[in-house]
């Protein structure tokens, strides 16, 4: 799950409730954009619009939306022995953060691990 770490800036963002699609069980910390109106996992080169701060299924989900000054933690779904702060890498199940940095949309700016499960953290700048 990608949780926030610290917002660089005095402004926190507001709670807003979209509806999920029917087809998808949403949780919290999963990263979201809007498709047709309705909530949906990004994949794994989308840059998101939101993170789920509530879980649900085809009901209104509380999100908040991503700002480039939030600093994210999210576990590495593979062995990031070679990551580097700057990389910037793609994202596993809109949940975890991989160690691909082809098309890369989250930013590394702490490796505090590089064990499948360990943790980074970045920010998604766009």
């Amino acid at each position: 799950m990608f949780k926030l770490h610290t917002v660089g800036s005095a402004k926190t963002a507001p709670m807003e409730y979209y509806e999920g699609t029917a087809s998808e069980d949403i949780v919290i910390g999963e990263l979201l954009k809007l498709a047709g109106g309705k909530l949906t996992a990004c994949a794994a080169t989308d840059m998101p619009e939101f993170v789920a701060v509530g879980n649900g299924k085809g009901v209104a989900i509380p999100v908040i939306r991503v700002m480039e000054d939030m600093e994210f933690e999210a576990p590495l779904s593979a062995a990031g022995n070679a990551l580097k702060v700057g990389d910037k890498v793609t994202t596993a199940n809109a949940l975890e953060a991989t160690a691909t940095t082809t098309s890369g949309v989250f930013m590394i700016s702490q490796i505090l691990g590089t064990a499948v499960g360990d943790k980074i953290r970045g920010n998604f700048r766009r």
